[in-house]
């Protein structure tokens, strides 16, 4: 007996998610995973990490020639501290790097295969540690124990985190498509960093994460709108 199908994790289902949250009617309906996540989610997994080697390349030329960095894209620090060159890109290339390498050395314990290589050059570990994830993406797309999880920010789906890694470093290059800014603050972390992008289906904070379906950013708004005061107001 085969077990019943699940709904895919990933975002193609983050609408529907949304609308199950809510305990009211909906006619939204789930893409089922193929066992686990969907063959949509399964490709855009596929394309989004085999592009980092390349983007983590733009990101280091950054740091070595002083690339000047979108107008729209900040990275956070202690107030009152001064960035050294390459400061953006130098952090954001470890982050990246780092994530990637932990989920290898995951995969590998879990797998119980050797441990990776660890005196090695960091491009060189970058590389290794995409070419293992991508020999082993069928099984982390599918039988991975954090497969299941929803595609959310700080989800431990392995998954989620690469197109984490892969967004941010085409936010950081410029590479992410036209922003739609938002005029209302983050809910979460109050800056004005709200944007939609092209082809996305959710209002994301660039500087949190924070993730909103456009209703609920459009309540969010009102909400805001309805506690402003009116300047104009007599």
């Amino acid at each position: 007996m085969h077990p019943a199908p699940a709904a895919c994790p990933g975002p193609c289902n983050r609408t529907w998610r949304a609308a199950e949250q809510t305990d009211l009617p909906h006619d939204c309906t789930p893409t089922w995973g193929q066992a686990v996540h969907c063959r949509t989610c399964q490709d855009r997994t596929r394309a989004e990490l085999a592009e980092l080697p390349e983007l983590l390349a733009a990101i280091w030329l950054e740091a070595v020639h002083g690339t000047a960095r979108p107008a729209d894209v900040t990275t956070s620090r202690p107030a009152g501290i001064a960035p050294w060159p390459g400061q953006a890109s130098r952090l954001l290339a470890d982050h990246i790097i780092g994530g990637l390498t932990e989920i290898e050395d995951d995969v590998r314990d879990l797998r119980g295969l050797d441990p990776r290589p660890t005196h090695i050059r960091e491009g060189s570990a970058a590389t290794e540690a995409v070419h293992f994830l991508q020999a082993h993406l069928d099984w982390i797309l599918e039988r991975h124990p954090a497969a299941g999880e929803t595609h959310e920010p700080q989800s431990g789906n392995p998954a989620a985190q690469i197109r984490a890694f892969n967004r941010a470093a085409k936010r950081f290059t410029a590479r992410d498509g036209r922003m739609e800014q938002k005029a209302a603050p983050c809910k979460r972390c109050s800056w004005r960093a709200l944007a939609f992008a092209d082809g996305a289906d959710y209002v994301e904070c660039r500087n949190c994460g924070l993730l909103m379906t456009p209703a609920e950013y459009q309540d969010w708004a009102g909400e805001v709108a309805a506690n402003t005061p009116n300047r104009n107001a007599a």
